[in-house]
């Protein structure tokens, strides 16, 4: 009742009325644009929250001159992901950060690494068969 003092953790709202269990909506889907690396990124990453996604890209309805394939998160090049160099370039950089955010895509690219010097040169196709063939499980270990 208002005004009784109940203390917190009572089945009593402080107005008086039962406590009732909040209800929770339904999550949303998150809308991704493009199924490149960063769309393909960023659907992982929210899977792993448990957030659902909706991935919508143009191919193969609408296909490029630069791919090759109607797949996901496809290269277009070994060096697309370009320097690797933390200390002094802003790309490499970014990949250090990636990594630390347990980054799905640069987990692939390392372990595909192909000697380049400083840059992060990958088997673009080992990348995009590994992507398009394997479940979100199988690729987080």
């Amino acid at each position: 009742m208002p005004g009784t003092g109940s203390p917190l953790g009572s089945n009593l709202h402080p107005c008086g009325l039962p406590r009732v269990a909040p209800i929770v909506p339904p999550m949303e889907p998150v809308h991704v644009i493009g199924g490149g690396l960063a769309g393909a990124e960023a659907c992982w990453q929210l899977a792993r929250r448990g957030r659902p996604s909706v991935l919508f890209e143009m191919r193969p309805s609408t296909p490029t001159d630069a791919h090759r394939t109607d797949l996901l998160a496809e290269l277009v090049c070994s060096n697309s992901f370009r320097s690797d160099d933390a200390d002094n370039n802003a790309v490499g950089l970014l990949h250090e950060e990636l990594r630390r955010a347990d980054s799905l895509i640069l987990r692939l690219g390392d372990r595909n690494r192909l000697p380049a010097g400083g840059a992060l040169a990958v088997d673009p196709y080992t990348i995009l068969l590994t992507v398009a063939a394997s479940p979100c499980s199988a690729l987080a270990s």
